[in-house]
């Protein structure tokens, strides 16, 4: 009689898929311990998260080995948990990645011509609109500097094109880039040699606003900036600080030589939870260290971001040693990256492009945020009134940052940051300021001010021999902003106050007759 042997059935059981998922559990745990923005506290909770989790998935295990039900259940679980182990990591090195590569420490020096579109629109000053965009075709030409306003950078270049060509060239001089570019469309040399950091400048003037469609680059010369920072060694945990935020009115690539047409001093104490928001007009009149004489608060930022904080520094009697810089593209990406943010707006209004901004609460996000701070011919106040709706939204994005909800933002604003800011702060310090808010879940005091002035003409440092557009802040908003700035870092509790009506005198509030009304920046 045949024996029918049956074969037994082989079967992974729950309680070593939950074995395995418990082991998933561990890494994730450790990876999750090691990331470095995070609280001990939060490892503790998360600890005791997954050691419920764990518990739970035990007792169902050992009680139905066989089931798929929870067989499904601990795949699932030790799936998660290792796709977990593996991400957690990879978003602190894209995070520190963001502040340990260093950019911004290059400038450019461009050869321009003007192009054939330029030419052929003027016949009258040109036999040909044939141009050559080769700077080895313009050697036999003559270049035009501007020693005065820059002798560096006009240096640097003729000395590059010896060296690369082993010719010297025919150079005549000007005393502004403004008037060397003038030179230019006149006829009175060829070739324009400019630091890519003054086109900004030079685009604010009205009569040159749309010079870049007539020129050509044909050559640029990298040129190390040696005026970087170091970076910071503030905690900021432990002691109060000023971080300087410069907001480039331009779109794309950062460096640290160009215009801040946004000028905002956050000054923050850990200790207190006290931060204020202090704004100053982009056309301020103070001096300049590199001249030695006055400027515009935005043109200071041509000769460096140290040039920046050491005419800061003076003008407010602060201390600011921190920065961080941003682009209009910066901006919009962050501001998407969150969700978008909430303000207040106090009156309707359309903007240039024809975006509408009804009063009341309203959401920004992307292009719409962005036109809401650049925004200045439709407001009341101009120039002054958009250093408020920076201050807005400024104040709104703290708001949503320090808050537990920027957890689910994460991917999106590593993202957005990425590549399109410049900062001398550290991971390290950065990391101990997360901490230190996700543990305490503080909930900060703001206070905002936005100085004002009288606007009006004055010859600028940056731009010799001409009078530029000023605003002249008033001294008793400049010494009430700065005694804020102190009380904050001395530990004391401030209010949100009105800031004083604008006059010339530090001591008196008797207000002056005032002459001027919104800037025109």
């Amino acid at each position: 009689m045949d024996k029918k042997r049956r074969k037994k059935k082989r079967y992974i059981n729950a309680q070593f898929l939950w074995l395995v998922s418990a082991l998933a559990a561990a890494v994730f745990l450790v990876s999750f311990s090691r990331l470095a923005m995070l609280p001990f506290s939060w490892t503790l909770i998360m600890g005791g998260v997954l050691g419920i989790i764990m518990l739970t998935t035990l007792v169902l295990s050992s009680r139905n080995q066989k089931s798929r039900f929870v067989k499904s259940v601990n795949v699932v679980l030790c799936a998660v948990l290792l796709v977990m182990a593996w991400l957690l990591p990879v978003y602190q090195n894209r995070l520190t990645e963001l502040f340990n590569i260093v950019t911004g420490d290059v400038s450019y020096i461009n050869f321009y011509v003007l192009n054939e579109k330029y030419r052929a629109a003027h016949p009258e000053m040109f036999e040909t609109s044939d141009v050559s965009y080769e700077l080895s075709d313009h050697l036999n030409d003559v270049f035009i500097t501007s020693i005065t306003a820059d002798a560096v950078n006009s240096a640097t270049a003729v000395s590059k094109v010896k060296e690369d060509y082993g010719v010297s060239i025919q150079t005549t001089d000007r005393s502004s880039y403004i008037d060397a570019l003038d030179a230019l469309y006149r006829r009175e040399g060829d070739v324009l040699i400019m630091s890519a950091s003054f086109e900004a400048m030079i685009a604010d003037n009205e009569e040159y606003e749309l010079f870049r469609d007539d020129l050509k680059i044909i050559g640029r010369v990298p040129k190390e900036v040696n005026n970087v920072l170091p970076e910071s060694t503030t905690s900021l945990t432990k002691e109060p600080f000023i971080v300087f935020f410069g907001g480039n009115d331009e779109e794309g690539e950062l460096y640290l030589e160009g215009k801040t047409d946004v000028d905002m001093m956050v000054t923050v104490n850990p200790v207190t939870h006290q931060i204020a928001i202090v704004s100053l007009p982009r056309d301020s009149y103070v001096d300049n260290p590199a001249f030695g004489y006055g400027d515009k608060l935005t043109h200071l930022g041509m000769r460096g971001i140290d040039n920046t904080l050491n005419g800061l520094n003076a003008y407010l009697g602060q201390q600011i040693d921190n920065y961080v810089i941003i682009n209009f593209t910066t901006f919009r990406n962050i501001i998407d990256a969150i969700g978008g943010v909430d303000v207040y707006n106090e009156y309707e209004f359309t903007a240039i492009n024809g975006m509408e901004y009804p009063e009341g609460l309203i959401h920004l996000e992307g292009e719409y945020a962005l036109m809401f701070v650049r925004e200045r011919y439709a407001l009341i106040d101009g120039d002054f009134g958009r250093n408020y709706h920076q201050q807005q939204v400024m104040h709104a994005m703290i708001d949503k940052i320090a808050s537990p909800e920027v957890i689910v933002h994460v991917d999106d604003l590593l993202s957005a940051l990425e590549g399109t800011f410049l900062t001398n702060l550290t991971s390290d310090s950065i990391y101990a300021f997360c901490r230190m808010q996700l543990e305490q879940n503080i909930d900060w005091n703001i206070v905002s001010y936005h100085v004002t002035g009288l606007v009006d003409y004055a010859e600028c440092a940056s731009a010799p021999g001409q009078e530029l557009s000023v605003v002249f802040p008033y001294f008793n908003q400049v010494a009430f902003v700065s005694q804020v700035m102190s009380d904050v870092i001395d530990g004391k509790i401030v209010t949100q106050q009105e800031l004083p009506e604008g006059n010339y005198d530090y001591y008196t509030e008797e207000p002056q007759e005032e002459y001027g009304e919104g800037a025109g920046w």
